[in-house]
């Protein structure tokens, strides 16, 4: 069991992947919580579709960090999962769903995110935008 850990990268060197993974990750935690108490006439609409979104991103970053040949395409698809939160979030904040305050600390974090997965696919180089 100790060689499979000493073959594992120390988390400095393990790459962009992990650090959004691992930001993601806890945002969503966040985000989760925040959404539970959301008003009830929300719960089966707008909350169900932010949550799903948000988890769909941390599905869609797994993939990227584990299957290589689907990498660019599964980062483009990340992008445009943040881009429809970005918009879910708004209309949340817009109706009174969901309170300014958390509304900011909301955006910051996917603004963060698809930076950081810009980030990861500029490092991988190549083409910068992808045909269908």
């Amino acid at each position: 069991m100790s060689t499979l850990l000493s073959k594992r990268p120390a988390a400095r060197e393990a790459g962009p992947e992990l650090l959004v993974l691992s930001k993601w990750e806890e945002f969503t935690g966040w985000l989760l919580e925040h959404t539970s108490k959301w008003p009830k006439s929300a719960r089966f609409g707008l909350v169900r579709r932010v949550d799903d979104h948000a988890l769909d991103v941390t599905e869609l970053l797994i993939v990227a960090r584990y299957e290589p040949r689907e990498r660019r395409r599964t980062l483009r698809e990340v992008n445009l999962r943040l881009e429809r939160l970005r918009f879910l979030l708004r209309i949340a904040s817009s109706r009174g769903v969901m309170p300014r305050s958390g509304f900011e600390t909301a955006m910051r974090h996917v603004d963060e995110a698809g930076r950081m997965v810009h980030g990861w696919r500029e490092a991988l180089g190549g083409r910068s935008e992808e045909t269908p």
